[in-house]
């Protein structure tokens, strides 16, 4: 197991999950969580609905933000 510097709720554990980051002694995946928000769900609900601290839901996002600035986006012009 090794958690994620800079966050307390999210961990990386080989074999759980194909490796993804997930809710401290879960199985629940950052990108669960994300899915549920992208649903309409609130942070709240969230937290609620898988029983974790609504700061780990807070912290999935942060982590998903931080990801993205990480991908180099190469566009192609239409021709």
């Amino acid at each position: 197991m090794t958690l994620l510097p800079g966050y307390k709720w999210l961990e990386i554990v080989p074999g759980r999950r194909g490796g993804r980051p997930t809710v401290k002694g879960t199985r629940i995946a950052v990108d669960d969580i994300l899915e549920m928000l992208a649903a309409g769900w609130e942070p709240r609900e969230v937290a609620e609905e898988f029983e974790i601290p609504l700061e780990a839901v807070y912290e999935a996002l942060k982590f998903a933000s931080k990801a993205l600035k990480r991908v180099i986006v190469v566009a192609e012009t239409p021709s």
